[in-house]
């Protein structure tokens, strides 16, 4: 796996324009992977993830394979950095516990219309938080939900808009299942990852 991170030049305009759309910055981002016309689900076959740092002009972005920034528009980035990364089982054994961050799309599936309704209320949001860590491998130890901007674009003329209810959760977990949490971070949590949802960012607890 590989971890960039990109520093945005958010005076451009087309990097302004870029982040108004959700589905114009998902292109944008796809545009340092391989073309490849055998890759019917490059976002997912690829595990790339991406997340915009709140209040600053960072994204980080996560994928299984290497990407080539210098395919992006000239100025587009001030600066980027790509670095490997481990995330064998060996490093994520039963109990060890990380400070984590991650903005995701709290929801549901509404089984009566089959449309997704996202949480907006702090306390609905943290138990979906505790519902997906029973399910992938973690358990909570503290978590905040920070308000985070909903995610808005325009997939096609004429196509219903994309409408991503967010928040930003930050807090302490511990891994319980190791195998379940090391495929949560390579294919990231929840809905919403082709548009800046999902990714798992972990650090040690001092």
């Amino acid at each position: 796996m590989y971890l960039s991170k990109l520093i945005l030049d958010e005076r451009q305009s087309q990097v302004r324009r870029d982040l108004s759309d959700a589905h114009k910055f998902h292109q944008r981002i796809m545009q340092a992977f391989p073309d490849e016309e055998n890759c019917d689900r490059p976002r997912q076959d690829w595990h790339i993830l991406f997340r915009h740092e709140p209040d600053s002009d960072v994204v980080l972005v996560q994928s299984a394979i290497e990407p080539d920034w210098s395919k992006l528009p000239a100025g587009y980035l001030h600066n980027h950095w790509v670095k490997p990364m481990n995330l064998g089982s060996d490093q994520f054994t039963l109990g060890r516990v990380f400070q984590f961050r991650l903005r995701a799309n709290p929801s549901k599936r509404d089984p009566k219309t089959k449309k997704t309704v996202g949480f907006y209320r702090r306390p609905d949001q943290l138990a979906w938080l505790e519902r997906q860590g029973d399910r992938c491998g973690f358990r909570l130890h503290s978590a905040d939900a920070i308000p985070s901007p909903n995610v808005f674009g325009i997939k096609e003329k004429g196509a219903a808009p994309i409408r991503i209810t967010t928040a930003l959760f930050q807090g302490v977990l511990e891994v319980t299942i190791p195998d379940q949490f090391v495929a949560t971070l390579e294919r990231g949590l929840g809905r919403g990852k082709s548009y800046g949802c999902g990714l798992l960012s972990l650090a040690r607890v001092s």
